[in-house]
This record gives C-alpha cells, structure tokens and sequence, in this order.
C-alpha cells in the first residue's frame, strides 16, 4: 500500500485514526496551514480571484457603458479569444507542466526556451486567425458590429495570449508569488483605464480589447523581467519537444475541437435570437463564474499538483489528491449554488442593470453547470497525471454531442435559458463518463504497482 504521506494536504482522511471526512478537512487545514504547499495554494486561489475580478469588472464597465447588443458582441469576440488560448494551453502549456518534472538542469532551461519560442509561434497564427475573421466579417459574412474590434485583437491577441502563457509558465514552477505581481498589474491596468474612458465616453468593444491588449503587453514585460527559471534555446531541441509536446497536447486539442460547440454556443444564440440575447447570456455567465473563481485558482494549482503525487507515489497517491479536490468543489460550489438561487435575479439587477432583470433562473442553471464542470476538470486533471490524454476524448466526445444537440432543441423556444439547460446535460453525462474512465485506469494502475511491488 502506497503510504499516506504527512505532507500531502490532499487526503488527510485515509490517515490512521482519522475522523469522519467533514471533520479530518477541517483538521487538514488547521494542522498543515504553515505548509509551503498550502500557503502556494491559497496564492494560487488569489491569483485566480484577481483574474477573475478583472473579467468581472471588465463586463460590468461595459454593460454600464454600452448597449446590451455591444455586450453581445464583446461576448462573440471573447469565445475567440477564450478558444484561441485554450488551444495555446493544451498544445504548449498544459504539456509542459506535465513534462517539467522529468527534466533537470540543461535539459529543464532548453525546455523552457522550446516552450517560449512555440509560443511565440502559435501568436502569429493566431493574428492571423483574426485578420481571417475580420476580413469575412468586412465581406458581409457575420454580425459586421464585430469587424472593428476582429481588427484591434488582430494587433493584439499576441500580447493577451504571451500574458497567459506567463502565468501558466509560472504555475508550472509553483512560481505563484511571480503570476500574481503580473496578475495584478494587468489587472490595475485593464480596470483603472476602462473607467477613466468609460467616464470619457469612449468605450466600445473594440477599444475595450485594445485596452486589454497594452495591459497584457506591459505585464509580460515585467514577467520576462522577473522570472526565476533561467531559460535556453536549442534548435534542435525545439524541433524535438514540439514533436513530443504533440503527442500529449493533440489528443487535449483533438478534445477541445470537439468543443467547438461550446464556442459556437453564443454565436448560435446571436443567429436566433439576436446580439442583445447574447449579452445577456454573457452577463449571467460572467456572474456565475465568480463563484467559480475558488476552483478555478485551485485547479490551476491541482494540474502541477497531481501531476506531482502520481510521478512520486503513484495512482493511490493521486486518488487522494482527486477526492479531496473534488470534495472542496463540491461543497464550495454547492454552496454558492444555493446562494445564486435565492438572491442571483437581486444581485444582476444590482451590477448590471435593470437591462438584466428578471435572470434568476438562468443564473441558477449556470451555476449548476459550474458545478457540473469542476467535477469533471477534476477527473480530466487526473486523466492528464496519469499521462493518458486521450482518455478525456470519449468524455468529450460525448458532452459535446448532447449539448450541441440539446441547444440546437432548445434555443429557437427558451433562447438563453435553453443554452444554458444544454449545457448543463452535457457536463452532467461528460464528467460521469470522464470519472468513470479515471477510476478504471487508476484501479488497473493501482494492481500492477501491487505486483510489481509484490
């Protein structure tokens, strides 16, 4: 049997004499709060509060400050955005995290150096996604109130996407105290400069991503600057880790293009129902995923994590750091669920607008797929320690078949709300199909270490 290690702030339950499980967390976060590991995390979850707050506040400006069509386009061009650096984390971020740790010395910097020099890559193709876009777009091809600011993220979607690659660089190292100074400035950039124009009366969407863009482009500056992990680079060994890279990331890719339909969500919702409908939804969404931010920040700090537990002491090990993840989601989650039920419809009417009344049902299915979707983040984060990427292709598969389906049933007669509902069926049958395809995997693991060990 794999020992429990006294470190680990993940599985404190399966210790000898342990209380019931409600009762050995709580102990765990009292007796291990000093931990390094633990302090790490709880940056780690801060980090990701800035992250999210700057979104936040970011949407609230613009719902104020322009029409709820401008939200709705604000939204289209965000799936992009959001797409584009998904895409950038599974094919360059996501592996390296994973592949960091069975490297050291000149090896490890030559790593580093292969990452920055293909992220740098897949920046140009991604301006050239959006002087794509935009040029369909001056063609009369989609809504054309998207073509300005297609044009403005086509100068700066490098910067945004050289902005997340930092801070998952820095993730990867446990360099939490690094992500947050940048975090920080980006964010302090982003918000003060959208109120001094806001008050101006010059915000648009494109000049909101034009905003966006400086700010990111300053703080990947001062992470260049301030990085502690001295990286190389090699030629050869570029060419090498793309090809190794892409045998782990196209399976995590292959996986998100069939997500596509995520992506398409709102753009299916503008088609039907118009940009404003699409705003709304992107209001309620944005809302929501402010009770998302604690996972979010630690799941950013589980990937390394168990990535970690599963290299060093095996598929016991990361069952333990997976359940108590899970357990921490669901009990903060679930929680936060019941509070956007009783006073969501309050809060947006508060934040956002009269504009947005009248939305607690849809806030409440939200948060459900919020819920939904950490618990299957978890599973995925397991399925990509135990280096077996492609198990996460059939879940995949699967939610996105039955959400594409649902909206296409469900958007033309309850528009944002059927959006929503679809969402929630998807994620409820991708994580149960994600976590059962985990659990057969570590239980076979876990028997060969048995024999092997015997």
């Amino acid at each position: 049997m794999t020992p429990i290690r006294d470190d680990d702030p993940i599985r404190p339950d399966l210790r000898e004499g342990s209380s019931p499980l409600a009762a050995g967390v709580t102990a765990s976060v009292f007796a291990e709060s000093s931990e390094p590991v633990v302090r790490k995390g709880m940056f780690s979850i801060f980090d990701q509060a800035v992250v999210s707050g700057a979104n936040f506040l970011t949407l609230v400006i613009i719902a104020r400050a322009c029409s709820p069509a401008e939200v709705g386009i604000y939204a289209l061009a965000w799936t992009v955005v959001i797409f584009l650096a998904a895409a950038q984390a599974n094919l360059i971020s996501i592996p390296y995290t994973m592949y960091r740790h069975r490297r050291e010395g000149s090896s490890l910097t030559e790593y580093g150096g292969s990452a920055i020099i293909h992220q740098l890559v897949f920046s140009v193709a991604a301006a050239v996604c959006f002087i794509g876009l935009a040029a369909l777009l001056s063609l009369g091809v989609g809504p054309s109130g998207l073509r300005p600011a297609a044009w403005v993220l086509s100068g700066v979607i490098p910067f945004i996407l050289l902005r997340d690659f930092a801070r998952r660089f820095s993730f990867a190292h446990l360099a939490v105290e690094t992500a947050i100074v940048m975090d920080v400035a980006v964010s302090t950039l982003q918000v003060a400069s959208l109120l001094v124009l806001w008050r101006l009366g010059l915000l648009s969407p494109a000049v909101v991503y034009g905003v966006m863009g400086a700010a990111c482009a300053v703080a990947a500056a001062g992470w260049w600057l301030l990085r502690k992990q001295p990286v190389s680079f090699s030629r050869k060994e570029i060419v090498r880790d793309w090809r190794r890279n892409w045998s782990f990331g196209r399976w995590a890719l292959t996986g998100q293009m069939t997500g596509l339909a995520f992506y398409a969500l709102p753009w299916l919702l503008a088609i039907v129902r118009g940009e404003a409908e699409t705003g709304k939804l992107a209001v309620c969404t944005t809302l929501v995923g402010l009770s998302n931010l604690f996972v979010m920040g630690l799941n950013n700090f589980l990937i390394p994590k168990a990535a970690q537990a599963f290299a060093r002491d095996g598929a016991r090990a990361l069952g333990g750091v997976l359940r108590k993840a899970a357990f921490v989601a669901a009990g903060v989650l679930g929680s936060l669920c019941v509070g956007v039920f009783l006073v969501g419809d309050l809060v947006a009417r508060i934040i956002f607008g009269p504009m947005y009344a009248d939305t607690g049902t849809l806030l409440t299915v939200l948060a459900l797929a919020a819920l939904t979707d950490s618990l299957g983040q978890t599973a995925a984060a397991g399925l990509w320690a135990l280096d077996r990427p492609a198990a996460n292709f059939v879940a995949d598969l699967v939610q996105v078949s039955v959400t594409l389906g649902a909206a296409i049933w469900l958007v033309f007669s309850l528009g944002a709300l059927g959006v929503a509902i679809a969402i929630v069926a998807g994620r409820v049958v991708g994580t149960t199909v994600r976590w059962i395809i985990l659990w057969g995997l570590m239980k076979h693991g876990s028997q060969r270490s048995a024999v092997d060990s015997y």
